[in-house]
């Protein structure tokens, strides 16, 4: 079975306080928007990109646009979280010149491993919790300007994240298990989106059969190789554009080989067009 796209977001952000108490099995899934996950008990691996993380409470976990996760629930602890998502346009449209609210997941994403967990001892994280639980409460209240005040919030949230990460308090997880070849191979093609990354190429490129390396790649991310690299190639388009890039120039840069294509593919991925969304952040 292919990856699925789950959750959808009508509005700039969501928040929800879960908690399972019965042992519940997740399929591998993907996201087109940010998610931050808050970590508060459970006995839980967190699967992402090719790599299970065992996750300790206080842990926060950044989940990027297009990346598949799932959670693998061990037992039948209860299994309690805060999950944040965030659409891509309400971080881009508060960075400024010398900041940018996505720090925090572009240089996770830029290091060679993908190391998606960050785990601190610090009083700051007390503050980012205190500050959840107070967005938490501002979402369910119906004082005055309690949508602007919840923005503010969340706002604030975003900022403290940054900081701390910023100035090291977090450091991130690098005991994930995981399989050395398609960890290997999925750095490959994440830095290779504008080559051939067709399954002759990376059969070629890591020495093992077309069908051995279709079924491992299945088997370990949920994705068939070509609907991963086609989804990686649009959120990387996305992702240009959204940061001022002319369409054609995004297209071309991120592997597309016909503007059409890229169209047609970018609608059924995301429900509107590429010139919609220039024209959405133009205005």
């Amino acid at each position: 079975m292919d990856y699925e796209k789950t959750g959808y977001l009508h509005s700039p952000f969501k928040l929800f306080h879960l908690t399972d108490h019965k042992l519940k099995s997740y399929d591998c899934h993907y996201h087109d928007f940010y998610k931050i996950l808050l970590f508060l008990s459970g006995d839980v691996d967190y699967f992402i990109e090719g790599t299970s993380y065992r996750l300790e409470p206080r842990d926060i976990v950044l989940i990027g646009a297009g990346d598949v996760h799932r959670p693998v629930i061990r037992s039948s602890a209860p299994y309690e979280r805060i999950i944040l998502y965030v659409s891509s346009d309400l971080l881009t449209s508060y960075n400024g010149q010398d900041y940018s609210l996505e720090s925090c997941f572009q240089k996770q994403t830029e290091k060679k491993e993908h190391l998606p967990v960050l785990r601190s001892s610090s009083a700051s994280v007390d503050t980012l919790f205190k500050l959840c639980a107070g967005l938490e409460s501002s979402l369910s209240g119906s004082e005055y300007a309690e949508e602007l005040y919840s923005r503010a919030l969340l706002l604030q949230f975003l900022v403290q994240l940054n900081r701390i990460f910023l100035t090291g308090s977090f450091r991130y997880i690098e005991t994930g298990s995981s399989n050395r070849k398609i960890t290997e191979i999925l750095h490959y093609i994440n830095e290779h989106l504008d080559g051939d990354l067709s399954i002759e190429t990376l059969s070629g490129e890591f020495f093992i059969s077309r069908r051995y390396l279709m079924q491992l790649f299945q088997q370990e991310t949920g994705y068939s190789i070509g609907k991963y690299v086609n989804a990686k190639r649009l959120f990387s388009a996305r992702d240009k554009i959204l940061h001022g890039m002319s369409l054609t120039d995004a297209c071309y840069s991120s592997g597309f080989q016909h503007y059409s294509t890229f169209t047609r593919s970018y609608y059924r991925m995301f429900q509107t067009t590429p010139g919609a969304l220039k024209k959405d952040i133009q205005t």
